[in-house]
């Protein structure tokens, strides 16, 4: 995906040059994986990223496994039976090309009219911030003071006089002006403030009267109960009248009347974006019930929480890209989204505990499906290993194959502890993660630091093409230094498209 929003499919299924150091087995494990994935994409309907994956399959067929030094002394009936496949995926290229270019074009036309919509606006923002908004002609402000009153007429139709929206009445006192205020709500009747006020009538500004025994309240008694949802009200126009600012507590009324409002969702302040509808309180004198509305469970929430200065880039890059659904948009630069369920790492640590006490590290591997271009981890998968203060290493990686192919799991990555040291990849691990994100670009490892005061885990990736490049390119073991990635960006980061998800489920199966 480019900075345009333009969609490029070339882009989309980029070459990969073979790395001997990686098995042919798992070469072929990939090509499976592809497939799998265009299948789930082809009974969802998603046709644009069905074809980069068949693109991406063929590519991995013809311009990647030739090129491994294993592939013409092993493996011989698998490369026999993907050649069938590749045979049969070149079909479908052809027959979809026809529909996935027609939806291109749509989708990219779109892409277009939004990026040019958003410079007009972006436009007419930086000349609007440069001019004084509403215009007032102080000169009028004498002779058209009593004309600046938001009046409600009979059809709760409230109206200011044309371009005096901010001007306040300076001869009015502030009872007044602020009875004259409408949010969206039309004022009760002064019979009804009468009834129900104990200052009486004329409110603060009268003086107080003993309340009339013989006067009675009538309440309906067909009350309806039902919750309902109070309309939100915007946000109150700024005041600048002199007895507001001499008085001092303007600040004070206004906090509390948006606490107020506030309280149908939940505490949180709720701003409208669209007008709400009005309540009529002369039709029926009655307050109604209000509920808290709360959602039932939280919803998934962003694994780490990023520096400003990311989150501000990256706010600008959006608004520079397009705004179109989440099943349109494809992109070698842009990873799917991955959920983890909020159990995963503590039960990570009660199986590793034993190991941890002893300051032995342990491994688990992390598998899970895809399901509306998201994938989500269901499966924590405890290997065979081999572990010591420093490093630990699966032994039979096969037993986590066959159980991924089993429950026709994704390989999502894995997950780690450093029981002495911080929260860090060290040389060894970012070589082992390339591995895992070669087989899948979404691949996260995860590392867990019981030890470490300032960060108890992270979750990391390498970055593309800069980290990964370097680890591609280096024929070290051990423990090593590694040298910056030619763009002068980190090997690894943390990841920005992995959720917390408190409704997701995992199964935890300990192979050792």
């Amino acid at each position: 995906m480019k900075s345009t929003g333009i969609i490029n499919i070339a882009a989309s299924a980029p070459k990969l040059d073979a790395d001997n150091r990686i098995s042919l087995r798992n070469y072929y494990r990939i090509a499976n994986n592809l497939i799998k994935q265009a299948d789930i994409y082809r009974e969802e309907k998603n046709l644009i990223d069905l074809y980069v994956m068949l693109l991406r399959f063929s590519s991995l067929i013809t311009e990647t496994i030739p090129y491994h030094r294993d592939y013409h002394v092993s493996l011989q009936g698998e490369r026999i039976i993907f050649k069938k496949k590749l045979l049969h995926v070149i079909t479908e290229l052809e027959a979809l090309k026809p529909d996935v270019q027609q939806r291109l074009e749509e989708l990219n036309r779109k892409s277009r009219s939004q990026v040019s919509r958003w410079d007009r606006k972006h436009q007419n923002n930086s000349i609007n911030n440069s001019l004084e908004w509403p215009s007032i002609k102080k000169q009028n402000l004498k002779s058209d003071s009593r004309q600046v009153y938001r009046v409600i007429g009979q059809n709760g139709v409230s109206r200011f006089p044309s371009g005096q929206q901010d001007l306040l009445p300076q001869s009015k006192p502030k009872g007044d002006w602020i009875s004259n205020l409408s949010f969206t709500t039309l004022r009760p009747k002064e019979e009804t403030l009468s009834r129900h006020s104990i200052l009486g009538p004329n409110g603060l500004s009268g003086h107080w009267l003993p309340p009339n025994i013989g006067q009675l309240v009538q309440y309906p008694s067909n009350v309806d109960l039902s919750p309902i949802e109070i309309p939100s009200l915007p946000q109150p126009t700024k005041l600048d009248d002199p007895a507001m600012k001499d008085n001092g507590t303007s600040h004070q009324d206004n906090t509390m009347l948006a606490e107020v409002l506030s309280l149908h969702d939940g505490g949180a302040s709720f701003h409208a974006e669209q007008p709400s509808s009005m309540i009529n309180f002369d039709a029926i004198e009655v307050p109604a019930k209000m509920d808290l509305i709360r959602d039932p469970s939280p919803p998934p929430v962003r694994a780490e929480v990023e520096e400003l200065v990311t989150m501000t880039s990256q706010l600008s890059n959006s608004l520079e890209q397009t705004s179109l659904s989440t099943n349109e948009l494809v992109g070698s630069e842009s990873p799917l989204e991955v959920h983890i369920s909020t159990s995963l790492m503590e039960s990570f640590l009660r199986v590793a505990k034993s190991n941890t006490d002893k300051h032995i590290e342990t491994c688990g591997v992390i598998a899970g499906l895809l399901k509306s271009r998201k994938f989500f981890v269901t499966a924590l998968i405890i290997p065979k290993q081999e572990g010591s203060t420093d490093s630990c290493q699966a032994t039979n990686e096969e037993e986590i194959f066959e159980y991924q192919d089993k429950h026709s799991l994704f390989p999502l990555g894995w997950i780690h502890t450093h029981p002495t040291q911080s929260c860090f990849m060290s040389a060894i691990d970012v070589h082992t993660h390339y591995s895992y994100q070669v087989m899948l670009p979404e691949a996260i490892a995860i590392v867990m630091a019981p030890s470490d005061i300032s960060r108890k885990h992270g979750i990391f990736r390498l970055t593309t093409p800069g980290g990964m490049s370097i680890i591609r390119n280096c024929d070290q073991r051990g423990f090593h230094p590694h040298s910056s990635p030619p763009d002068g960006g980190p090997i690894y980061d943390h990841c920005s498209d992995v959720y917390m998800n408190p409704s997701l489920q995992i199964d935890v199966v300990d192979l050792r």
